[in-house]
């Protein structure tokens, strides 16, 4: 399909939206919301959740001046008064912005594709300072606003940022984290000054008093935050708030006789009356929030239909053009391409990934965990004799071999490594199983790939724009192989980013002439030299969504993923041609009847268990829930779980697989009780045949609701981010995301408000939710659900949670009335960590001893030790985050269960989030909903899971205990039900 279709098709969806079902709240207290006073001491501009707005400075109703859509922040006034300047997003970049005082005029000041942010207007009205990261950090510059040309006030290697200018023009102040003294820094014709030093504390916003005396700024130091003032003269620094307050992050505003406004407690309040004492200003902001009403995508759970393979992963085409091998279904494949039936090459329980060819065409290397962790192997193709190459107790993967097979290169990490920070390129030598790392360790790198030569090993890595925000370009880092140096790191599109980190290149083709990459979701070529070195300019050789791509020996063709199929390229003339692959799967589906006697019942609807009853299920689905009676056909299998409590399955409604974990994870997720699982992220392909591997029954897993890549804006992350460049890239994305039957589309922190209410419109079309890391204005569009109490935000702080975790009116209102879905993620945000400081039993379970592996769990245990030892702010805060979180569930917040694993261990993690829900104030009975019928709820899907009830799916946990006492008894799990069919946990902890 042509992207010109794609778009025709994109904007008509948009034509025919969800309908929303709107209201309007109002609202007292903001969360981290900024103020600025305007020159005559009249009027407050603030900020809050997006927007700006204007309100008298003794209070009242606030007028927004600003549309909401552009993440509109930190306002400043100009010195006459008559405009705003402020940071915006719009356009998926800070700049700064601003409009007149009666909301007319929006001008843009900064431009190109650096953030500018923090403006502060100069006192001569000519030019704004703001920090930007134009310089590989964030240094102090000055805009000038009649050319539009910026100039740097700062150059250290360390970040400058928040400037502020005082009365006089001449001197500039600003916060800095520099290494050799961090705090609020002053520069005057190039000469630099540090005023106040904060030691290890964590300085912020400095603001001028009027007479140029005083300099306030605010501080983090561990979990206080405090509104410090210094005397410009002298260096003395006197604290102006209270010992408790929770001060946001943002210039305080100084008015007349030095008193002093700044925002606090989700409150304005004004310091420096005349009895030195402060009073709130009041406000309020009515907000518009929003319920979608849409179709949601319905399951049939129940059918046996046969369904076309859409998970086809890491395909490679054999050096002579004719074959390709793939993954699918939890096996290796070889299609010859001309014959659509392809052939199994493995038969097994284990987890396959990232096949290459030898270039002689006889073998495939592959990263499997036959041990117990991903090793790499070698399948020779005539005798399918499988050579263990590498064995040790890390995971070796993405392997790619030297032109003349005598080398591989490939990554390795450990489960240790959840996010994968200090992933090392490795380079074996397979005559004498020598191996040597290469280059220092790496954050989420992509495939290698080696120049024909052998003197280079290529792959995709990333760029951060600057260490004070992590996220970044993924760029062509290109490795020496002998010396294990970066020769360079570059990219044939300047400041934008190449898809995900996986498989899409850069792959050397083997006549070393062209590397072959994906961007923008369509496939590019470009002429290199046998150095690497760029000899031509990129072209797009597709219209479509291409993904995985892989040369032919002759390098005169590419074979990809074309959003659900296999295509070739040729690139002489990039025509195309669909190679067919007849590949299907039907779900899985016990047969016979089993009858569980349950000595406790909890059903999920009521907090009220039933005792002695048996639980019938025919095939997948409960039959009859009724009495015990002591005899029953023998032809029924039976579960003696009369001295247990049965329970419905959990779901973990935020977790992203991690294929290092391998054929683990699914019997990880059921041994811990846990039968269905959200995935907000992640390799589409990876996570479809993932899907359809646990649903075929290939491997034990728990029913699986997925999304694919994070949907990003212009800078990514994680290597599981896709970055969204134009309206016909977002097209394509879109296209597949029906495609290939995703349940939801999860936008990320790069992500603009326009972009992300476009893709929401599609998403409901289409029956999709749509999560995000945001609130606002998404809950007003209808965006579906929130990620996290707390977590990653563009801009440096949360809109959701203050620095000591505590949330406002606006976030819990926002929540609430929208009835957005809100997974708090709670043990993420210390709950775990504060747990298991205390008490490590958590890894003595027989889950955790033996599924995973034995030095996972001492790390684990001496994680712990240490933390204890030096507690973070984060577990400091916890009780902070607990009582945030009990405030969103006593407004009727929509809570379900997740954790962010496998930032945390896999599925005892979920238990962590469930107890610490019941720290937090929820009843047992509340903390299990959260964890069972509200998630089902949340995926539409409480018609058939969530609970036992006569006709539900059989997905059941039982377990020793009574969860609704001690709410620890969660993990104690015996048996569970996945669709009906029964495991013991003793087949959990057991390897294929």
């Amino acid at each position: 399909m042509r992207i010109s279709h794609l778009l025709m098709l994109f904007f008509a969806f948009r034509v025919a939206a969800q309908t929303l079902d709107s209201k309007q709240i109002t609202v007292g207290e903001g969360t981290n919301m900024a103020l600025a006073l305007s020159p005559d001491g009249e009027t407050l501009a603030i900020d809050l959740q997006g927007t700006i707005y204007l309100l008298p400075a003794k209070g009242g109703m606030a007028k927004p001046l600003t549309d909401g859509m552009g993440d509109d922040r930190q306002p400043c006034w100009s010195p006459d008064g008559q405009r705003i300047a402020f940071q915006s997003y719009r356009g998926g970049t800070f700049h700064i912005w601003s409009v007149d005082k009666n909301g007319k005029d929006l001008t843009q000041h900064s431009s190109g594709p650096f953030d500018h942010r923090e403006p502060f207007w100069a006192p001569d009205g000519k030019s704004i300072l703001c920090s930007s990261d134009r310089n590989g950090n964030y240094d102090i510059w000055k805009i000038d606003l009649a050319s539009g040309a910026a100039t740097a006030i700062t150059s250290n290697l360390d970040h400058d940022y928040t400037p502020s200018v005082s009365p006089d023009g001449r001197i500039v102040a600003f916060a800095s984290s520099r290494t050799e003294g961090a705090g609020i820094y002053l520069v005057s014709d190039g000469v630099e000054k540090l005023l106040a030093p904060t030691g290890k504390g964590t300085p912020s916003t400095p603001a001028w008093s009027k007479d140029g005396r005083w300099i306030s700024y605010q501080l983090l130091a561990g979990t206080q935050t405090t509104l410090m003032s210094v005397e410009v003269a002298t260096g003395k620094i006197v604290p102006l708030s209270k010992a408790d307050e929770d001060v946001f992050p943002f210039r305080a505003a100084w008015g007349a006789n030095g008193s002093l406004f700044y925002t606090s407690d989700g409150k304005i309040k004004r310091h420096g009356l005349e009895d030195g004492g402060t009073e709130q200003v009041p406000f309020q902001v009515t907000l518009t929030v929003s319920t979608p009403v849409f179709q949601r995508k319905t399951y049939d759970f129940d059918g046996s239909s046969v369904k076309t393979v859409k998970g086809i992963r890491c395909p490679v085409v054999s050096p002579d053009g004719k074959q390709v091998a793939f993954i699918a279904l939890g096996d290796i494949w070889l299609l010859t391409i001309g014959l659509p039936k392809p052939i199994k090459l493995t038969d097994d329980g284990y987890y396959e990934t990232d096949l290459a060819w030898s270039p002689d065409g006889k073998q495939l290397l592959f990263s499997a965990d036959r041990t117990g962790n991903m090793d790499l192997y070698a399948l020779e193709l005539g005798s399918r004799k499988i050579t263990t190459l590498t064995q040790t107790p890390d995971d070796e993967y993405q392997g790619s071999w030297l032109a003349d097979g005598k080398k591989i290169a490939f990554l390795k990490q450990g489960l240790r490594n959840t996010l994968a920070t200090g992933t090392v390129l490795q380079i074996m030598d397979l005559a004498t199983g020598a191996v040597k790392a290469v280059h220092k360790p790496m954050f989420q790198p992509g495939q290698p790939s080696w120049s024909p030569n052998g003197k280079y090993v290529l792959l995709a890595a990333l760029d951060a724009y600057s260490s004070k925000y992590r996220e970044g370009v993924s760029k062509f880092l290109l490795v020496n192989s002998e010396s294990g140096q970066a020769v360079g790191m570059n990219t044939p599109f300047p400041n934008q980013t190449m898809a995900m980190r996986y498989r899409n290149g850069p792959i050397w083709s083997p006549d070393g002439t062209k590397l072959a990459y994906v961007k923008d979701a369509l496939l590019w070529v470009i002429d290199v030299n046998a150095d690497g070195q760029f000899t031509g300019q990129p072209r797009a050789i597709t219209s479509e969504l291409a993904e995985a791509p892989t040369w032919t020996g002759d390098s005169k063709s590419i074979i990809y993923v074309a959003t659900d199929h296999l295509r070739k390229v040729t690139l002489a003339d990039t025509s195309k041609q669909t190679i067919p692959l007849d590949l299907t799967w039907t779900n899985t589906k016990p047969q016979g009847t089993v009858v569980i006697h349950a000595g406790r019942l909890f059903d999920g609807k009521s907090s009220e268990l039933k005792t002695n009853v048996d639980i019938i299920v025919e095939g997948s689905r409960i039959k009859a829930i009724q009495p015990h009676r002591a005899s029953y056909p023998s032809s029924y299998k039976k579960v003696d779980a009369s001295q247990l409590t049965v329970m419905p399955g959990l779901f973990e409604t935020h977790s992203h697989l991690d294929a290092q974990y391998g054929e683990k994870t699914g019997r990880i997720w059921l041994s811990y009780g846990i039968t269905a699982v959200r995935e907000p992220g992640s390799d589409p392909y990876d996570a479809v045949e993932q899907r359809e591997a646990w649903h075929s029954g290939k491997r034990p897993g728990p029913f699986h609701f997925l999304t694919g890549a994070l949907t990003d804006g212009g800078r990514v992350y994680y290597n599981m981010a896709t970055a969204i460049g134009s309206e016909a890239q977002l097209a394509l994305e879109l296209n597949r995301a029906k495609r290939l039957g995703y349940d939801l589309i999860k936008t990320y922190v790069r992500m603009p408000d326009e972009w992300q209410k476009k893709i929401t419109e599609y998403a409901h079309q289409h029956g999709m939710t749509v999560s995000s890391h945001e609130i606002f204005p998404a809950a007003r569009y209808g965006v579906d659900a929130v990620e996290h109490i707390s977590a990653t935000s563009r801009r440096g702080y949360s809109p959701k949670l203050s620095s000591k975790a505590h949330n406002y009116e606006d976030v819990v209102q926002i929540i609430a009335q929208s009835k957005m879905v809100i997974t708090p993620t709670l043990a993420l945000s210390g709950g775990f960590w504060n747990l298991i400081t205390k008490d490590t039993s958590l890894f003595n379970t027989p889950q955790f001893r033996q599924i995973y592996p034995a030095y996972y769990r001492a790390a684990m245990i001496e994680t712990a030790q240490q933390m204890g030892k030096q507690p973070t702010p984060m577990i400091a805060n916890y009780v902070n985050a607990r009582a945030s979180t009990k405030k969103l569930l006593d407004a009727g917040a929509h809570i379900t269960s997740g954790t962010d694993s496998p930032i945390m261990p896999y599925g005892a993690s979920l238990h962590v989030e469930i107890w610490n829900y019941v720290e937090s104030g929820f009843t047992p009975f509340q903390a299990l909903q959260t964890a069972t019928i509200n998630a089902a709820k949340a995926l539409a899907v409480d018609k058939d899971l969530g609970t036992l009830e006569v006709g539900k799916i059989a997905n059941i946990s039982i377990v020793e205990g009574n969860p609704l006492q001690d709410i620890h008894d969660t993990q104690r799990v015996k048996y569970v039900l996945v669709n009906g069919k029964v495991y013991a946990l003793e087949e959990l902890l057991k390897r294929p």
